[in-house]
């Protein structure tokens, strides 16, 4: 330690500026007073991430000797990160396989392979609804706009169209059923605006042409035993297809959330927009195969797309831009604990082959991809943007809690405030690369 003071008594030059990195004082100038104060932090044992002047999460020599490196060389140039923002232009997608193997897992994750034999329609109308075609095997009960479907019908096709500014449709099924949204808005002041209690498939068709708005409430009223967490909930597998246009916006809970599955297929397109939870949660997968989605999430701690398991990028254009910033919980042991807010979260895998994903994080102590398990980069194009600052923990661009593979498509990640990309395990970068930039790691970019 006596021979790091004895360097730094040598620099005296002082370079002046407002949120420079290696001003560790915060007096507005990077000087020997900064690398005292690195020092205080070294020497007092503490956990404190202020003088993390490299951001690579710890306080040390290296801190100090980025420090010197300012103060010898100037400050360095500030990264400029590219331009995300939400983009709902037409996207011209590959014609989609339909799987017509009976024996493919798959086979059923599509609504064509179902003859939809009874069709019931459902209208909203202002503070009332209507419910017609319904064969004796479905009971509807209406009050107000609420309608709840009580169903022991197989291969029954809903279609639901008109307005209302307090309503509902819930559904107890024994059986898979398709939900054709023809030009409808619904707001539920106190829930969910669709709920579906059936663990079966949920198949949710978004007819072409039609613009469709769903809204829930920042109070719901819950039913014992049953959940209810987003404006659009099943219990079961969401599929959504169609060329139509979906609006979700949630101020009480997630915008849609499965306790399966959740599949977005190629032509759909959607706009969520959260000031209380995800955008999409899934407890099994969420799988986006093409479409548009485009979505805005204000909530701390709240992620654009959230799964207990995996995440898959085959297809589409997925733009999530997410303001929240961190949000302090308790754990099982009853220790305050920091959450940030993310862009996708995987509690497993996630891979990406394809598609475009675009991430704009810019809260406090934010992510942009937080992965727990091996993150696999085969193909398609990413860009992460992550602006904000650290509260608690560093921005990360693209956070692997074990191993990440990178072997083609583009990958681009920039954190100018944190690291743009950070493994725990191993980082594989294949060869065939044309591309690969490493700015003092708080950009890379790789293309193949």
């Amino acid at each position: 330690m006596k021979r790091i003071l004895f360097v730094i008594t040598a620099l005296t030059l002082g370079f002046a500026a407002s949120a420079l990195t290696g001003d560790v004082n915060g007096d507005g100038e990077v000087s020997i007073s900064d690398i005292n104060a690195v020092i205080d932090v070294i020497l007092s044992g503490e956990d404190n991430l202020a003088g993390d002047v490299n951001n690579d999460g710890e306080v040390n020599i290296a801190d100090i000797n980025s420090i010197i490196d300012i103060l010898l060389n100037g400050p360095e140039e500030q990264l400029v990160p590219k331009e995300i923002v939400l983009d709902d232009s037409e996207l011209i997608e590959a014609p989609e396989i339909i799987v017509e193997d009976e024996e493919a897992p798959e086979y059923g994750d599509y609504v064509e392979n179902t003859i939809w034999s009874t069709t019931v329609y459902i209208n909203f109308d202002g503070e009332t609804a209507t419910v017609t075609g319904k064969p004796s095997s479905v009971v509807v009960t209406i009050d107000g706009a609420h309608v709840t479907i009580t169903s022991a019908a197989k291969r029954v096709r809903y279609i639901v169209s008109g307005s209302t500014a307090n309503g509902s449709l819930k559904f107890y099924s024994e059986r898979k059923f398709q939900l054709q949204l023809n030009g409808v808005d619904i707001t539920n002041p106190t829930g969910a605006a669709i709920n579906n209690q059936c663990g079966k498939s949920f198949y949710l068709v978004l007819n072409e042409g039609t613009v469709n708005t769903l809204r829930d409430g920042e109070t719901y009223q819950m039913v014992e035993g049953e959940d209810q967490k987003a404006a659009i909930f099943s219990e079961g597998q969401i599929l959504v297809s169609g060329k139509g246009l979906l609006n979700v916006y949630s101020v009480g809970r997630h915008c849609m959330a499965s306790d399966d599955y959740v599949i977005v297929r190629p032509g759909t397109k959607m706009y969520l927009n959260s000031t209380s939870g995800h955008g999409i949660k899934a407890k099994d997968y969420v799988h986006i195969k093409g479409g548009v989605i485009n979505m805005e999430i204000n909530a701390d701690g709240a992620k654009g797309i959230n799964c207990d398991s995996l995440v898959y990028i085959t297809g589409g254009r997925t733009t999530i831009i997410n303001t929240g910033t961190s949000r302090l919980e308790t754990d099982s042991l009853g220790n305050l604990v920091s959450t940030g807010a993310a862009g996708v979260k995987a509690d497993w895998n996630l891979n990406m082959t394809g598609g475009t994903l675009n991430i704009k994080s810019t809260g406090n102590d934010a992510k942009g991809i937080n992965v727990a398990q091996p993150f696999t980069f085969t193909g398609g194009t990413l860009n992460v943007v992550v602006t904000g600052q650290q509260k608690s923990v560093a921005p990360k661009g693209v956070k692997c809690d074990t191993d990440c593979i990178i072997q083609g498509g583009y990958f681009y990640s920039c954190t100018p405030s944190g690291k743009a990309l950070d493994v725990d395990g191993t980082l594989t970068i294949a060869d065939g690369y044309t591309t690969l930039n490493n700015t003092d790691a708080r950009l890379v970019e790789i293309a193949y």
